[in-house]
C-alpha cells in the first residue's frame, strides 16, 4: 500500500491519483493529484478526512493496513468537498462504532450530500473545542471559507501537526 508514517503514531493514509486531465473537470493536473487523508493511532484511533472517490480503493487498502485489526474510535471532517469526503459514508459504514466529529454546518451539508443520518453518532464542535484521544489532543479551528464555509482544521498538540484541510492545497502526486 501507499501508506506511511509521518511521526511514530501518524500515518498518511490518503493515495495520489494521475490519470486525470482535469481536477473538477476544470483544473488542469498534468502532475497528478494527492488526496490527504491521516491516522493517528493513539488510545482511540482517529481518522481525519477521507479521499475523492478515484482512489478510494486504495484508501481503503491504507486504512485497514494501519488500523490491523483496531476499531476506528473518530472520523474528523475537516472539509465537505468531494475530494476530501467522497469515501465518508463507505468509512460510517464500514466502521458503525466511530463517532463523526464536525462543524454543525458540515453536519448539514454532509446530510445533503450524502443524505446520511449521522445524529446518533455526530459529534458537534466549534472553534477552540478540543478532542483526546489518549497523549494527543485535537484543538479545532474554525476556518469559514477557506475555501467552503464549513471548512475547521484540528491541530495536534503532541506532534504540532495542523491537518489544514485545503488552505494550503495544491496539485501534485505525492
Amino acid at each position: 500500500g501507499s501508506a506511511r508514517n509521518v511521526t511514530e503514531d501518524i500515518y498518511y493514509v490518503g493515495a495520489s491519483e494521475k490519470r486525470t486531465a482535469l481536477f473538477e473537470n476544470v483544473y488542469p493536473i498534468p502532475r497528478g493529484v494527492a488526496y490527504n487523508s491521516y491516522i493517528i493511532l493513539d488510545e482511540k484511533a482517529a481518522l481525519i478526512d477521507t479521499v475523492d472517490k478515484s482512489v478510494t480503493g486504495q484508501f481503503f487498502e491504507n486504512v485497514i493496513n494501519v488500523l490491523d485489526g483496531r476499531q476506528l474510535d473518530y472520523l474528523v471532517v475537516n472539509h465537505m468537498e468531494p475530494d476530501h469526503s467522497s469515501a465518508i459514508t463507505e468509512v460510517l459504514v464500514r466502521y458503525p462504532e466511530a463517532k463523526v466529529v464536525l462543524t454543525k454546518l458540515a453536519a448539514m451539508i454532509l446530510n445533503q450530500f450524502f443524505s446520511c443520518e449521522i445524529s446518533d453518532r455526530a459529534i458537534i464542535v466549534d472553534e477552540g473545542d478540543t478532542l483526546s484521544l489518549g497523549k494527543h489532543t485535537l484543538t479545532f479551528v474554525t476556518a469559514p471559507m477557506v475555501h467552503w464555509p464549513e471548512v475547521m482544521m484540528s491541530y495536534d498538540d503532541v506532534s504540532g501537526a495542523l491537518f489544514s484541510a485545503d488552505a494550503f492545497g495544491s496539485f501534485g502526486a505525492l
